[in-house]
């Protein structure tokens, strides 16, 4: 449906587990439809139980840590290979040569958040010497779209409906 309306190409901005039912499906999902992938901070907590035991998820409230358990117990060998080669960020060149960088949290890390309140200095920080005309994170789920000295910076959500 999406190549119909001249989409070529498909990016997901992390976090694939976690939070839900079928996370080998998901994963399974992203691969056969090339759907390029980063790594979420969920995604890296996912790994870190599965490679380090269940005390890494301690320090998570008791909800979040039944998940994240529950979801560990529940990747197949191909997911966890799949999580575990996955990027934490993705660089594109778009068409004019403007440059887009994909990242989870922040260009400093994926448990890093970038709100809508952010500041000029405070995007300067996060990004140090990275230049780049697009800003794309995942990670707060608050979607909204802000230039910020020339850099578009936009924070998706995507939600799945019915059909």
């Amino acid at each position: 449906m999406l190549k119909n309306q001249g989409v070529n190409k498909i990016i997901c901005a992390g976090d694939v587990t976690g939070n839900g039912p079928f996370p080998s499906e998901v994963c399974n999902y992203l691969q056969e439809n090339n759907i390029h992938t980063i790594s979420g901070n969920y995604d890296c907590k996912v790994l870190n139980v599965i490679q380090l035991g269940k005390s890494t998820a301690d320090n998570l409230q008791k909800k979040k840590k039944e998940l994240l358990i529950w979801t560990a117990k529940h990747i197949n060998k191909p997911t966890q290979h799949f999580l575990e080669g996955l990027p934490f960020a993705l660089e594109e060149e778009m068409p004019g040569g403007r440059k887009l960088l994909v990242v989870h949290g922040s260009p400093i890390s994926n448990d890093d958040d970038i709100y809508p309140s952010i500041t000029a200095f405070g995007l300067k920080a996060k990004l140090g010497d990275t230049h780049l005309n697009i800003l794309i994170c995942g990670h707060t789920h608050i979607p909204f779209i802000k230039r910020i000295g020339g850099v578009f910076y936009r924070e998706l959500r995507f939600s799945r409906s019915a059909g």
